[in-house]
Protein backbone atom coordinates (compact mmCIF):
# COMPACT_ATOMS: atom_id res chain seq x y z
CA UNK A 1 0.00 0.00 0.00
CA UNK A 2 1.46 2.99 -1.15
CA UNK A 3 0.52 6.25 0.60
CA UNK A 4 1.15 9.81 0.03
CA UNK A 5 0.91 10.32 4.05
CA UNK A 6 3.68 7.70 6.65
CA UNK A 7 1.65 5.85 8.77
CA UNK A 8 0.60 6.78 12.61
CA UNK A 9 2.57 5.07 15.23
CA UNK A 10 0.17 3.45 18.01
CA UNK A 11 1.38 6.58 20.28
CA UNK A 12 1.10 9.42 18.23
CA UNK A 13 -2.67 8.12 17.24
CA UNK A 14 -3.39 7.70 20.87
CA UNK A 15 -2.46 11.23 21.53
CA UNK A 16 -4.48 12.40 18.66
CA UNK A 17 -7.33 10.48 20.24
CA UNK A 18 -7.06 12.03 23.89
CA UNK A 19 -6.91 15.53 22.26
CA UNK A 20 -9.93 14.90 20.85
CA UNK A 21 -11.74 13.61 23.70
CA UNK A 22 -10.60 16.20 25.58
CA UNK A 23 -11.87 18.80 22.70
CA UNK A 24 -15.40 17.10 22.95
CA UNK A 25 -15.05 16.88 27.01
CA UNK A 26 -14.90 21.06 27.06
CA UNK A 27 -17.72 21.23 24.28
CA UNK A 28 -19.96 19.08 26.44
CA UNK A 29 -18.47 20.67 29.46
CA UNK A 30 -19.21 24.55 28.45
CA UNK A 31 -22.88 23.21 27.31
CA UNK A 32 -23.50 21.56 30.29
CA UNK A 33 -22.59 24.83 32.38
CA UNK A 34 -24.57 27.37 30.21
CA UNK A 35 -27.56 24.70 30.62
CA UNK A 36 -27.23 24.70 34.32
CA UNK A 37 -26.57 28.62 34.17
CA UNK A 38 -29.53 29.29 32.41
CA UNK A 39 -31.72 26.54 34.74
CA UNK A 40 -30.50 28.03 38.04
CA UNK A 41 -31.38 31.57 36.92
CA UNK A 42 -34.87 30.45 35.35
CA UNK A 43 -35.31 28.78 39.54
CA UNK A 44 -34.57 31.84 41.01
CA UNK A 45 -36.89 33.81 38.86
CA UNK A 46 -39.56 31.52 39.38
CA UNK A 47 -38.77 31.70 43.45
CA UNK A 48 -38.66 35.33 43.54
CA UNK A 49 -42.56 35.64 41.68
CA UNK A 50 -43.76 32.92 43.99
CA UNK A 51 -42.30 34.75 47.26
CA UNK A 52 -43.77 38.44 46.35
CA UNK A 53 -47.26 36.68 44.93
CA UNK A 54 -47.38 34.63 48.66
Amino acid sequence: MNSARPRLNSEHYRQILVRDGERRFREWHTAFLNYQRQFLQEMKRLQLRSSSNG
